[in-house]
């Protein structure tokens, strides 16, 4: 154990001075007791302390004292543990950029609040998780970054799909698929790759089969995190939130979107992976981390030390301690 603080060990000299007060205290009390004796008939009424009394309102105190020195002083307990070691996973993102993902039934959008949740997990990537490549996909699909350890890069093209103003009509789920394995094929580290879409699940393309029987085939799980509410809600074209931004049909009426979890669901159970619904939004960031640390395997195990504080400790020994003293006082 070390301690920051050893310049306070001097206030220490508190509890000899609380001692000897207590012993003071105790014979002024009995000094006082002997010269003003209470009538025998009032005896039972009285609230004079025992010597028993006395004895722990001094513990007591003392025991406030030396905890909260103890605490003043910073004390640390060198704390030895086993850590294990976790291979290290490459993750694939497939994000949706279809005009779907533009509906406001998810604060602030779906495709919004999705790159907020994808950009909380890059500034706190998992432990695990060694680089992150990222697909955007709507009918066809572009590969946006290879595997990179290069956190600011994923989250520049983050940004710039938050600006594109262009609208991508269709979903190609078997698209996106293709892309990713090609992302992991031309990586030459032997990591395992893991694969996670986040989408609403609309898919018009037509390789989605022939993806999953590859991915099957090959041992890829796929992750999926669907997004979006029950409800019908009309597609807006632009920022604004007016009458005239709202995709429409041929007669004029707004074209509306649902959410569509069966084709994430198949994926998911297709391929061994998980598959998680987000709502609202608010379960995004909980369902990217998770889905992101999946099942790791141990590779094995280390020894970490660290030194822990215990004032916190002290400090509440002290508040529990001043609780009693103010019960016997």
């Amino acid at each position: 154990m070390r301690l920051l603080r050893p310049d306070l060990l001097q206030w220490w000299l508190v509890i000899p001075v609380l001692v000897a007060s207590c012993g003071v205290h105790w014979r002024l009390t009995r000094a006082f007791r002997r010269r003003e004796a209470i009538d025998r008939r009032f005896a039972s009424l009285s609230r004079r302390s025992t010597w028993r009394r006395h004895a722990a309102i001094c513990g007591a105190s003392v025991l406030v004292a030396a905890a909260i020195v103890f605490a003043l002083m910073r004390p640390q307990l060198l704390m030895a543990e086993r850590v294990p070691d976790y291979e290290h996973q490459d993750l694939i993102v497939m994000l949706d950029r279809s005009i779907s993902m533009r509906a406001r039934d998810i604060a602030p959008s779906r495709f919004a609040r999705a790159t907020a949740e994808l950009r909380n997990l890059l500034r706190q990537k998992p432990e695990g998780i060694d680089r992150i490549g990222l697909v955007g996909f709507a009918d066809s699909s572009l590969v946006l970054s290879y595997l990179t350890g290069d956190v600011e890069s994923i989250l520049f093209y983050l940004e710039w799909l938050d600006a594109e103003p262009s609208v991508l009509f269709g979903t190609n789920l078997g698209a996106a698929l293709e892309s990713a394995r090609d992302v992991a094929k031309k990586d030459d580290r032997p990591t395992r790759k893991r694969f996670l879409i986040v989408s609403d699940g609309e898919d018009n393309g037509t390789e989605l089969k022939a993806a999953l029987d590859l991915f099957r085939g090959e041992g890829y799980r796929v992750d999926c995190i669907g997004i979006g509410s029950e409800a019908a809600v009309p597609i807006p074209l632009a920022a604004s939130d007016t009458e005239e931004s709202y995709l429409r049909d041929d007669a004029g009426r707004r074209v509306t979107t649902k959410f569509e979890e069966a084709t994430l669901m198949q994926i998911a159970a297709t391929t061994g992976g998980h598959y998680v619904r987000s709502t609202s939004g608010t379960e995004l960031a909980r369902a990217i981390a998770e889905t992101a640390k999946g099942d790791r395997r141990i590779v094995g195990w280390r020894s970490s030390t660290e030194y822990r504080e215990l004032y916190p400790s002290a400090l509440a020994v002290a508040a529990a301690a001043a609780a009693a003293l103010c019960f016997l006082i």
